[in-house]
C-alpha cells in the first residue's frame, strides 16, 4: 500500500517561487528512498503553495503533461498567449510543450496540487 500525509514530506522549491511537497512520484522517478513511486504513466503528485505576488517563472515540459487543481486561493494562469482568472475549485489543463505561468494575485496563498502524467 502506498499512503502519503503531506505533513510528513520534506517541501521544496518549485520554480524559485512557490513551495512544493511531492506527494506521489512515477516509476520513472523511482528511487531506494523514495517508497511513494507508485503508477506507471504518473510522473508525480504535488502540494503547491504561492505567497501573495509571486509567480512561477514561464516554462514548458517536453516530456509530460500537468494538471493544476485550485484548493484555495485566486491568481491567474498564462497557457501560451491566454491568460485566465482562476480560484478554488478550477482545474486547469496544461499540454505537453504549452508554455505556462502561474502567478498569485490574492493576499493568501494559492495551493494546488500538480499531476503530471508522461507522455513518452
Amino acid at each position: 500500500m502506498v499512503k502519503v500525509n503531506w505533513r510528513n514530506v520534506r517541501p521544496t522549491i518549485a520554480h524559485e517561487a512557490g513551495i512544493d511537497w511531492r506527494l506521489l512520484s512515477g516509476q520513472s522517478l523511482k528511487s531506494s528512498d523514495d517508497p511513494s513511486a507508485c503508477m506507471e504513466a504518473m510522473m508525480y503528485v504535488s502540494l503547491a503553495s504561492l505567497q501573495p505576488s509571486l509567480s512561477y517563472h514561464p516554462h514548458s515540459h517536453g516530456d509530460h503533461e500537468e494538471v493544476y487543481y485550485i484548493i484555495s486561493g485566486k491568481g491567474e494562469i498564462r497557457i501560451d498567449d491566454e491568460v485566465q482568472s482562476i480560484r478554488d475549485g478550477d482545474i486547469i489543463y496544461i499540454g505537453v510543450n504549452q508554455i505556462h505561468e502561474i502567478r498569485n494575485t490574492g493576499d493568501e496563498m494559492l495551493n494546488f496540487l500538480a499531476f503530471a502524467a508522461q507522455t513518452k
